[in-house]
Parts: C-alpha cells; structure tokens; sequence
C-alpha cells in the first residue's frame, strides 16, 4: 500500500505524524461538514491533531486502495472510536463514531501533493449522537 505512511500515522495519533506523510506544501481538502483547505505541514498538523484530540482512541482503517495511471490513489477508509473531545459544532457526548470515507490523493513520490477528503457530514453527526 502507498499510504501505510498516512495510516499508521492516524493510528499512531499524532498530527505531527500525519503532516509527515504530505509534501511540505502539501495540500488537504476536506469536502465535507464544516469543510477545510489546509495548505503546509503545520496547518495539517494541527487540524488533525484536533480530530486526534476529539477521538483519543481513534483507529484509522484502509478498506481499499486503487492507484490511477497518472498516478493518482484514492482511499477508501474507516475513522473509528469514541468522541470524548470538543470539537467546534459538535460537542462530546461519549458516542463511538464510525466514519467511511474516501480520499483521493495526488502524490509526490512517496508523499502527498494534495488530497481531497470525501466523508458524509450527516453520518458523523449520527454517530456523535446528534441526530436521530
């Protein structure tokens, strides 16, 4: 797998890992609920570090990976563990989360250029316990 780097840096919950998997200008785009554009190792850092901080135990899982010709791998993955942190608009309330999403990465290397971040913001809000 190209991205066992990524993987094993959500799950080893630091965001200082996870920035060290992207190229120092690396890009992270999340199409999502509430949505970000994080350019540079150290806005990656702290932004999910904060989802690290929200989830404590969380477990990143890759289900599939699919490398394009031109070089392109998305990601089909699996966020999981308990919000136990404050994150802004979603509040803690102890809930186990499981998330399925998708990234689609265009490399440097071995490194991400710039990813684009695909997760429904309604089956988080569920999982957290704020939506019935």
């Amino acid at each position: 797998m190209a991205l066992t780097k990524l993987e094993a840096a959500w799950n080893g919950r630091s965001g200082e890992l996870v920035a060290q998997a992207y190229a120092p200008d690396g890009v992270r785009i999340e199409y999502a609920l509430p949505g970000a554009r994080l350019e540079g190792r150290e806005a990656i850092a702290a932004h999910t570090q904060n989802y690290i901080h929200a989830v404590p135990d969380c477990v990143l899982e890759t289900v599939n990976e699919t490398r394009g010709e031109d070089g392109t791998v998305t990601l089909e993955w699996i966020y999981r563990g308990t919000h136990t942190g404050e994150l802004p608009d979603l509040p803690a309330l102890g809930a186990t989360v499981e998330l399925h999403g998708v990234s689609v990465c265009e490399m440097e290397g071995d490194l991400i250029k710039t990813e684009r971040v695909y997760w429904d913001g309604a089956t988080l809000l569920a999982g957290a316990g704020l939506l019935g």
